[in-house]
């Protein structure tokens, strides 16, 4: 007696891109994506990256880590402040072929101690990326299928950002969910599909069958 075998989704979606390629430019970031594609025709050795959480400000890192071979410090405020001043160092004598940082938080906000960092930190270039607009939800909703290996129609996309959170963490979350569930069911990711997981009706449907 028990409930019947459920199935274990494997993890076999691709690992998501991570270069410049895969990443969705649009009028909050072109200025920030050129500026990073640009190196290493920098003017400083040393760039800070600003804007809020799932700006993609991870992604464009990892991407200019690919083409630069530098340093790529994210949530840059985080770090031990006299590692974070060695490692400016190391880009400003040209150990290293750059160095760039990002964070959520303004530098004022930082609240930074050592002098000689506040120093090096004021005179690095700063590029702010803003939250994604209304149109480039569509478009960035449909990439976080792609990276998990899935095209989606039209009607899925416009249900989810109908009905669901449209803050671009819990959209990548949401897809993660969604992909699983899938995979468990062996099933299509369809408008239907997702309704019936998100509204809970497809879970129960999981476990209520007859008891063996």
């Amino acid at each position: 007696m028990g409930r019947p075998d459920t199935q274990i989704p494997l993890e076999l979606s691709p690992e998501p891109a991570s270069g410049f390629d895969s990443f969705i430019v649009t009028d909050s970031n072109r200025i920030a994506v050129t500026a990073l594609r640009a190196w290493p025709d920098w003017p400083a050795p040393t760039f800070l990256l600003l804007g809020p959480e799932g700006t993609g400000k991870t992604h464009l890192g990892e991407a200019w880590k690919e083409l630069s071979c530098g340093i790529f410090i994210d949530d840059a405020e985080k770090s031990e402040e006299a590692e974070l001043f060695a490692q400016m160092n190391l880009a400003l004598n040209g150990d290293v072929s750059g160095l760039l940082l990002t964070s959520r938080k303004s530098l004022a906000d930082w609240q930074v101690q050592m002098p000689d960092l506040k120093s090096r930190l004021s005179s690095t270039p700063v590029m702010v990326m803003d939250d994604y607009d209304e149109s480039d939800l569509e478009p960035l909703l449909r990439q976080l299928f792609e990276n998990r290996g899935r095209q989606v129609t039209k009607d899925l996309v416009d249900y989810l950002l109908k009905y669901e959170s449209r803050e671009v963490g819990a959209l990548r979350n949401l897809v993660r969910r969604l992909d699983e569930a899938a995979l468990a069911e062996k099933a299509d990711l369809t408008k239907y599909f997702a309704a019936q997981y998100l509204s809970g009706r497809l879970e129960r449907d999981l476990f209520s069958g007859p008891v063996e």
